[in-house]
């Protein structure tokens, strides 16, 4: 893995090679996304962790601070739902951290209305799935931003297709009703 790492950063740092004019001057700049980065930069600290995987944090640090250390105008963004089990070193050179909480609400609402568009669904039926894919329904935790787009309005597309039928608001509220939302990390079924 840390031979991969290093060759990305490679071609990163080759790519940002024309970066700056003669003067110095910035001409252009890059935004490294790292998604699910947990994979690759997880805590070392971990009993479990294998050799090679230490040695890929390693490398990822190493990489990271070549980018700092020659004022590469590179943004390097590392993106996660695990945050807490990030490697302790790659959080500390984190210019900032940005959390990103589960929709209230209101935001579920939002995505919901944005979703069903044309539909002819009532708000408030619209407010009431919202509320049902939220914690009033019994639940411990609420629908994640990624359950509704990816999961819960493409399952009930499907649904009304496969049924042959126009979705409908009692349709809504019922796969609301029924919508398991993905477990935390660390969270429990019971």
């Amino acid at each position: 893995m840390s031979t991969l790492i290093t060759q990305a950063f490679e071609h990163v740092r080759s790519s940002l090679g024309q970066a700056r004019d003669v003067k110095g001057n910035i001409r252009n700049a890059a935004i490294l996304l790292i998604d699910e980065a947990d994979a690759i930069a997880q805590s070392r600290e971990l009993a479990q962790m294998h050799h090679e995987d230490r040695a890929g944090v390693n490398a990822l640090i190493r990489a990271i601070d070549s980018l700092r250390r020659d004022k590469l105008p590179v943004l390097t963004v590392l993106c996660s739902n695990r945050s807490d089990a990030l490697d302790p070193a790659i959080a500390r050179r984190a210019a900032h951290v940005f959390t990103f909480a589960r929709p209230t609400t209101a935001q579920r609402v939002h995505v919901l209305t944005s979703a069903l568009t044309g539909t002819g669904i009532s708000a408030g039926a619209i407010e009431e799935a919202a509320r049902l894919l939220g914690t009033d329904n019994g639940r411990a935790w609420g629908a994640t931003y990624s359950d509704l787009r990816q999961r819960f309005v493409p399952d009930l597309v499907l649904s009304a297709y496969g049924d042959d039928t126009a979705i409908t608001e009692s349709g809504l509220t019922e796969a609301a009703k029924s919508f398991v939302p993905t477990r935390p990390f660390g969270g429990t079924d019971g």
